[in-house]
């Protein structure tokens, strides 16, 4: 029974870790871990007692280190201290009352009943983590990933230098009464001290990430401002070129009208190659594609597309927009997916800007169960669909392809977003898929 309660206790530190990481496990990955983390915990736990959870914290390092493309980061080891400090944290607390519980219900039972409390402590913390998650997540939104990487020496690293002075301080705290079976008042005491230090690091943590996502949507609404004044000084030269066309249309029509009258073709001919086929030409424009941008109701995506539009028109990209039926609101968190549309559009006009003939073209498609948003872009490289979204693939060359693989990481966020790629022949198109089973945001 002690080997069972020890491995229900070592497996508990994984599980806590998979349910804070929201890492995807196969099956195989599973069976495999928990295999690997039962003979390492044994094996610890034997040698150093209850400091053989370190080891743990090093294979849950390990582990982000793998899911993250063999890149360590901050966030990764902030996931293997929560795992540490939780278990511990959630197993201390609930001792007492389960072992009150478990005596009360078996205060008339001759069995011997020693063991179950401890069993059930062992169960506890993945439960209860598991619990306490799943209401903050209701409640609270979802930190971005991207924000915490990218704010980590603000955010993270101050919490996780927290999560070791705890672990330091508890850990040979455990070790005693492990020994001695008892703790005393001093060590009681210090114990809850550490524990309020933990409550302390994650509202720190929330409260730096609160105050830098909203500093981040502050950035996001000034640089759409700016985008929003070059959207309206293009629909105003536009409006300018309507002007003087309306001038000329009366007297287009009169010489038109006057050489049919005469049955002067050569005249009617003059009349269209001058004035008429001109004009086609005109409303054929880039600039036109503004026009179709007044379905689009979400300001924040309106003003990254004017901009990104205005940019190509400057790179003599042509481009087409379409977009058919009113958008009103967008199935997906703003600043995650602006930063999505941002990076497929940047990857769309440097791609087509190296093509002779450059183009792109931009859809939005609403329908009542889906969002569809294809970019699509000329495009003369070789692209490897089977690396595309690796950390570091770029067919530019070495130090890039960090944007597709931001959009990844985002994207395994959302279980209601998806991205299709397909290449054909000179042409390059990306189709950002939305379902509205989702929560709206």
């Amino acid at each position: 029974m002690i080997n069972l309660i020890m491995a229900i206790q070592i497996l508990s530190f994984f599980f806590i870790f998979r349910s804070i990481s929201r890492y995807h496990f196969t099956i195989k990955e599973i069976t495999v871990w928990l295999v690997v983390f039962l003979m390492i915990g044994f094996i610890s736990t034997y040698f150093i007692g209850v400091w053989g959870a370190i080891t743990l914290f090093f294979c849950f390092v390990g582990i982000s280190y793998f899911k993250n493309h063999r890149t360590f980061t901050a966030l990764g080891v902030f996931y293997g201290a929560y795992a540490l400090v939780m278990n511990s944290f959630i197993g201390y607390l609930a001792a007492d009352p389960i072992t009150s519980v478990v005596e009360f219900i078996f205060k008339q039972s001759t069995a011997n009943i020693d063991y179950l409390p401890y069993l059930f402590t062992a169960i506890a913390p993945p439960v209860i983590n598991e619990i306490g998650l799943r209401l903050v997540r209701h409640y609270v939104p979802q930190l971005n990933k991207e924000i915490l990487q990218e704010s980590s020496k603000v955010i993270l690293f101050p919490v996780i230098v927290l999560f070791i002075i705890i672990i330091i301080s508890v850990y040979p705290i455990l070790t005693i009464g492990n020994e001695t079976g008892d703790f005393n008042s001093f060590h009681r005491a210090l114990l809850v001290g550490m524990w309020l230090l933990f409550i302390i690091a994650l509202l720190y943590m929330q409260f730096q990430y609160t105050h830098i996502h909203k500093r981040e949507i502050e950035k996001a609404k000034s640089e759409q401002l700016v985008q929003l004044k070059d959207y309206a000084a293009q629909l105003e030269k536009i409006y300018d070129e309507f002007r003087g066309f309306r001038h000329d249309y009366a007297n287009i029509l009169l010489t038109l009208e006057d050489g049919i009258y005469r049955e002067d073709w050569k005249q009617v001919k003059q009349v269209y190659e001058q004035t008429v086929k001109p004009t086609g030409q005109l409303m054929r424009k880039n600039e036109y594609s503004f026009v179709k941008l007044r379905n689009l109701h979400v300001s924040e995506v309106k003003s990254i597309l004017a901009a990104k539009i205005i940019m190509a028109q400057q790179m003599k990209i042509d481009v087409a927009l379409e977009i058919e039926e009113p958008i009103h609101w967008i199935h997906m968190e703003l600043i995650s997916f602006t930063r999505i549309l941002s990076i497929l559009l940047d990857n769309a006009i440097e791609a087509a800007a190296k093509t002779e003939k450059a183009k792109i073209s931009i859809v939005l498609l609403e329908d009542p169960i889906i969002q569809r948003i294809k970019i699509e872009n000329s495009s003369g490289e070789k692209v490897s669909l089977r690396r595309l979204g690796e950390r570091g693939y770029s067919s530019k060359g070495k130090g890039r392809g960090l944007g597709l693989y931001n959009v990844q990481q985002m994207l395994k966020e959302n279980n209601f977003a998806s991205l299709e790629t397909e290449v054909q022949s000179n042409l390059f198109s990306q189709t950002l898929i939305l379902r509205k089973t989702g929560e709206r945001k």
